[in-house]
């Protein structure tokens, strides 16, 4: 099923959605340096819901930063991004994000018989190295709305400890190990050039 998502994604993403030729919507040299966005996505550098900063270091790479809410707590990131062109296209990126992680938190767990186990847990920092591909479509003067997909490598395998001497089953393993930073990426965003 993943493999199929990951297909369908990289299809979608590939497809020049444009029938005419591209407009250039401005002067490569005139565009403003920073741009200012908000995303929001999984295992993404701005987390569920945050904020981005794109700074451009030279025509198409940008360095780029995001905090915000995550399954694991605050994110925070810094990364580079290459866009192949100044207007629709491909872009290409790269960013170090680091989950604050979760100090205290009761999490519930259903058996599978009816019956519910709580677990006192800690849900420790952990950071990522996320790699992406995504496609740009420029609207307006300098703004951008973008999709990406990549896959976020976890510096820690299980980041998290069981803190009330609870031991968790395989399956609230797995189901841990799918919330906690790492995997597959699916982002989206928007950025607004500020002149």
């Amino acid at each position: 099923m993943k493999k199929s998502i990951l297909f369908v994604c990289l299809l979608i993403l590939s497809i020049n959605l444009k029938a005419q030729e591209e407009e250039k919507y401005y002067d490569a040299d005139d565009r403003p340096k920073f741009y200012f966005g908000i995303g929001t996505g999984v295992n993404t550098f701005t987390g569920l819901a945050g904020l981005s900063a794109n700074y451009i270091i030279d025509k198409t790479l940008f360095l780029q930063g995001g905090l915000g809410l995550s399954s694991w707590g605050i994110r925070s990131s810094i990364g580079l991004r290459y866009d192949q062109s100044y207007t629709n296209g491909l872009t290409f990126g790269f960013n170090l994000a680091r989950s604050s992680g979760i100090n205290d938190i009761v999490m519930t767990f259903d058996s599978g018989n009816g019956s519910v186990n709580e677990v006192n847990m800690r849900m420790e920092s952990v950071s990522t190295l996320n790699f992406k591909t995504g496609y740009n479509w420029w609207f307006g003067k300098h703004n951008t709305f973008n999709m990406s997909i990549g896959y976020a490598i976890p510096f820690k395998n299980q980041p998290w400890a069981v803190t009330d001497g609870s031991t968790l089953s395989p399956m609230e393993q797995q189901i841990l190990q799918l919330v906690a930073p790492g995997g597959i990426i699916l982002e989206a965003g928007i950025t607004f050039g500020i002149q």
